[in-house]
């Protein structure tokens, strides 16, 4: 049996009033960190959905017209806005490009319209397709959206935040960027014309 010299010190180790106070100040910044975590990953997985909604959108809409106008794309822009909501759209860059199949390896850009500070590509231009979609004679709409998301909890996960107190050489920190690309096919027309 350990004997203490010091009375006190006897009461102190004995003592188990404060027990629980104790355990929550162990337990209680790990369960708010938890929560905190939760929270962030939900709001992140629901803005790439959002991202995901407005890139299917784009290309759903244009494969589905004869031909695409001035009006149809500036009604297209103003339909991201609902599309993100409760995000805010700002940041958002999109580009629509209609794409023909000449052969099993060649695929060219018919048309190409950006918005928000995204570049349009070039007219002409071959660019590359997954193998699924390189059917000769036919032809795809591409959506590309990218999205700057900066986390909700910056305080946790921004440049100054517990992310960078683990990893403090890591060069992301806080806000990053969602890209999603959706591909489908002109249901009316081949190649859908810009008119």
């Amino acid at each position: 049996m350990m004997r203490f010299r010091f009375p006190a010190l006897r009461r102190f180790v004995k003592d188990e009033r404060a027990l629980a106070a104790l355990e929550f100040a162990l337990i209680a910044p790990m369960m708010l960190f938890l929560l905190f975590g939760a929270v962030e990953l939900t709001n992140g997985l629901e803005t790439a959905k959002r991202v995901e909604n407005v890139s299917a959108s784009l290309s759903d809409v244009i494969s589905r017209d004869n031909e695409v106008s001035d009006e149809d794309l500036e009604d297209l822009w103003a339909a991201i806005d609902p599309l993100m909501w409760p995000e805010p759209s700002a940041g958002l860059r999109a580009r629509v490009t209609s794409i023909t199949i000449e052969d099993s390896d060649t695929a060219t850009v018919v048309w190409s319209e950006a918005h928000n500070g995204m570049t349009a590509r070039t007219q002409g231009a071959e660019i590359e397709l997954p193998d699924a979609m390189m059917i000769a004679g036919t032809s795809v709409v591409l959506a590309e959206v990218e999205y700057p998301y900066a986390p909700v909890l910056d305080f946790v996960f921004g440049p100054n935040g517990l992310n960078h107190m683990l990893n403090p050489s890591a060069q992301t920190h806080g806000a990053f960027t969602i890209t999603k690309e959706t591909i489908r096919r002109s249901r009316l027309v081949d190649p859908i014309p810009r008119a």
